[in-house]
């Protein structure tokens, strides 16, 4: 079957999206207000069905426009990854990958598996960023990175998670408090007391969605922080042992009695090759992590 329409008219619907209007698009595409227009008839003469109609000297996409910018969506944020990629090793023979974590995750791993991943393919490049302001998943999806080491399962389909290994979320409270005194914690525990926890937003797979589920019993006094030193809330198990190295004066307690489990793992966006250098990264970060927990 035949393509009738262009990826610049695949680029126009997006920036019609992004940017609301005819005038605000054209700038964004860098072509006159009338090129445009002529873009859009044009389009909709190829696809053969309406693709906008005018309210109020408004463009408002039909439901047959917002099924072609859906799949419009994907196919222009594939293209600009792949052209991003390829602008971003130019000459170099060497493939880059970006790795995010969040805040808490523990960095004693790191140094080994940079070694590790030089040794069994010295034609990838590693670079590790630490995200507290945008959700991890969300620079994911942006193409400002290609990996992302996180607990729980993204809903989304735009990802793909390789299972790495499995935690335990505990809870870091002062030594010699009232709650350091208790076998476990649940959720009403927290009520009358300070709760800080390290991300500055809110996200799922940890202790907002596993223990306050759907606002329940929420702690009055809720603050975030991206510094360590500041902590004293909600922490994974893995990262607890860590820091109790640090923070003698903190002691980890169990989240429930039957304890809280979440499970980390390698998220890419989906639809990348098994041989693209993310994947390959991917596959190696798994298996060093599992090593590492195994042994910590």
């Amino acid at each position: 079957m035949a393509i009738n329409l262009d990826i610049r008219h695949l680029r126009m619907l997006v920036a019609l999206d992004q940017h609301g209007g005819v005038t605000a698009a054209a700038r964004a595409l860098g072509i006159s207000q009338p090129a445009l227009s002529y873009q859009i008839n044009e389009a909709e003469r190829r696809a053969g069905v309406p693709l906008f109609r005018r309210v109020r000297r408004r463009l408002v996409f039909t439901w047959q426009g917002q099924e072609l910018l859906h799949s419009a969506r994907s196919v222009v944020a594939e293209l600009e990854r792949a052209e991003r990629d390829l602008s971003r090793y130019g000459d170099s023979p060497h493939a880059l990958v970006r790795l995010v974590t969040r805040a808490y995750c523990p960095f004693g791993w790191w140094p080994g598996f940079v070694r590790h991943l030089r040794e069994r393919h010295p034609d990838i490049e590693i670079e590790h960023h630490v995200e507290t302001l945008t959700p991890p998943l969300a620079v994911l999806e942006s193409g400002a990175a290609d990996l992302v080491l996180s607990p729980g399962v993204p809903r989304s389909r735009a990802f793909h998670v390789i299972p790495a290994f499995d935690d335990t979320l505990v809870a870091l409270v002062p030594k010699g408090s009232e709650l350091a005194d208790r076998e476990y914690l649940e959720a009403t525990d927290f009520a009358d007391h300070a709760y800080v926890t390290y991300s500055t937003v809110l996200e799922g797979g940890l202790d907002h969605e596993l223990l306050f589920r759907g606002g329940q019993a929420m702690p009055v006094t809720y603050l975030r922080t991206a510094s360590m030193e500041a902590m004293a809330g909600m922490v994974t198990s893995w990262a607890a042992r860590e820091i109790s190295k640090r923070f003698p004066q903190l002691t980890a307690r169990p989240l429930t009695a039957h304890g809280l489990n979440c499970q980390w793992g390698v998220v890419q966006a989906i639809g990348v090759s098994a041989d693209h250098p993310s994947s390959v990264v991917a596959r190696q970060l798994v298996s060093w992590l599992a090593k590492v927990t195994q042994s910590s």
